[in-house]
């Protein structure tokens, strides 16, 4: 469990790295948030380490979402899965994912421990597809594990340089689009 203060600061950063991208400094972080640079230091040894946690924070959240979705109460399995495949809480909606290509050459290591929660903690998302196809919303021959590298896929490109570029798109309405083509294919019928 983080506490308070970590918390205050990984949310400071996400709002300074949707300016800044990777570019922020520790400064920039203190600045947005009227703290000093040593408390973030006392939490924090590194910008690396500060993303890392950071980087389990929004996966955790997400996961949070995620039960919510799966928790509720009269919404309908089709619905259920648009919801769970396009889970973002309201608070990340607007990060500039973009900016993560640049992990992958300045922080290899939170660029790895990204690529590991997408590609983990699919249990319960397969669960609810096996129940959409018991109740006929999903076609039996879908082969699940084709649904999670096609979503897996998608959101890493989208952590690219200039793959949404020229548009005023945010992150999660490209999410959402994928979830859609992945649930509808693009056929007109």
């Amino acid at each position: 469990m983080l506490s308070e203060i970590k918390i205050k600061i990984l949310k400071g950063t996400i709002e300074v790295f949707n300016k800044k991208g990777l570019k922020l400094t520790m400064d920039d972080v203190a600045d947005r948030l009227k703290i000093s640079k040593k408390t973030i230091y006392k939490e924090y040894s590194s910008k690396e380490e500060m993303f890392e946690s950071l980087a389990d924070y929004v996966f955790d959240n997400i996961k949070k979402r995620e039960e919510e979705i799966l928790g509720m109460e009269g919404v309908a399995t089709e619905e259920k899965i648009r919801r769970l495949l396009s889970a973002m809480p309201e608070g990340y909606r607007n990060i500039n994912f973009q900016e993560l290509h640049s992990l992958k050459d300045k922080y290899p290591k939170v660029y790895k421990k990204i690529q590991r929660r997408l590609e983990t903690g699919w249990e319960p998302t397969f669960k609810l597809l096996e129940q959409g196809k018991a109740e006929g919303i999903i076609r039996p021959e879908t082969d699940l594990m084709m649904v999670k590298i096609m979503m897996e896929a998608s959101l890493e490109r989208f952590f690219e340089k200039d793959v949404m570029g020229g548009s005023d798109k945010k992150y999660n309405d490209y999410l959402n689009e994928v979830t859609d083509i992945i649930l509808m294919g693009i056929s007109a019928r």
